[in-house]
């Protein structure tokens, strides 16, 4: 029952442990971390309670789709179709172009459904019903010109294949522009300008990394309200946390605007038929690879996080009379 309650952002924060001296059955704090297991809450770290390979299958089948149809489709459909048929190069782009938002428009429509929906259940914190996240308008935004080119450029009797190759690059620009921005704005402690997804209007804005984690698990991931919660708490409570995302953060946004901005240069340097393909497979390797290493550096860091969590409780915990003098 509570698996199904976070599910559906039903649950409940409990009360934080006692961050420090004896817990509510009177054991140390100390002696609790000592039998503590791992994947428990520790003293005063909220626990995120959302686990990839739980939802595995769920993420395997509709990241795939994603991937399929954004850019994997595009090109198996572009080089048959141009040099092996007769087909009118308006009709093939046609073609390639009916299936752009199939997957992704479904996927979009039903995170607008949740945000919608009369529970308040997926929301951003302390949000209205009609105000959706802030990563449904990046999404907004993005589709919108990826579309406004797949239409305006198939248009002419005569296709423009190269205009045809830049909406993936230029979805990748736009969201390394947010994340340099935003690195930006908070390592120079800048306030948010509006309401961000959670974070509210005035309150120090954090890299837009952690907000996109936010509203994708919240919503898509359907862990809900109770993870938008635990996760801004953890960035609150743990510099380590914060270290991670914003390193994470940098390693996007730079890696995004060299891929975007890169892709966009050689496509009008390269033959069209060559440019077609770097347009639409050079960001599906880049995200293949950022994604690996951003696993393996998030599994470190948060094990990481969690030993030197335990060694400053145990350290603060420590009897004066047990502490080094100083010197």
């Amino acid at each position: 029952m509570a698996s199904n309650d976070l599910e559906h952002g039903r649950a409940t924060l409990g009360p934080p442990p006692a961050p420090f001296g004896l817990d509510e059955s009177g054991e140390s704090v100390s002696s609790a971390i000592a039998v503590k297991d791992p994947s428990e809450e520790l003293p005063g770290l909220p626990r995120l309670n959302y686990r990839l390979l739980d939802h595995k299958k769920k993420l395997f089948l509709v990241g795939g789709l994603l991937l399929f149809e954004g850019s994997i489709l595009p090109i198996v459909l572009f080089y048959p179709l141009w040099f092996d048929t007769d087909l009118r190069h308006g009709i093939l782009f046609a073609i390639i172009t009916s299936f752009f938002g199939l997957v992704s428009g479904l996927e979009f429509a039903h995170r607008s459904w949740r945000l919608i929906m009369k529970g308040d259940t997926y929301r951003p914190l302390n949000s209205g019903r009609w105000k959706f996240d802030f990563t449904h308008h990046t999404l907004e935004i993005g589709y919108t010109i990826m579309t406004g080119i797949l239409i305006g450029a198939s248009i002419p009797d005569e296709p423009l294949v190269r205009p045809l190759a830049m909406p993936l690059p230029l979805f990748f620009v736009e969201v390394g522009i947010l994340a340099l921005a935003t690195g930006i704005m908070d390592a120079a402690n800048m306030p948010a300008t509006c309401k961000v997804s959670s974070t509210p209007k005035g309150s120090p804005i954090p890299p837009v990394l952690l907000t996109f984690i936010e509203d994708v698990v919240a919503v898509d991931g359907g862990a809900g309200k109770t993870y938008r919660q635990r996760l801004l708490s953890r960035y609150k409570v743990s510099k380590h946390f914060r270290a991670l995302i914003r390193g994470l953060n940098w390693f996007w946004g730079v890696g995004s605007i060299l891929i975007g901005a890169g892709s966009l240069a050689v496509v009008w340097i390269v033959p069209q038929e060559i440019a077609y393909g770097i347009g639409w497979g050079a960001p599906l390797v880049f995200t293949i690879i950022w994604t690996a290493i951003t696993i393996l550096w998030a599994h470190r860091s948060l094990q990481v996080e969690k030993k030197r969590w335990v060694s400053d409780l145990r350290r603060r915990n420590q009897p004066e009379s047990d502490k080094p003098p100083e010197l």
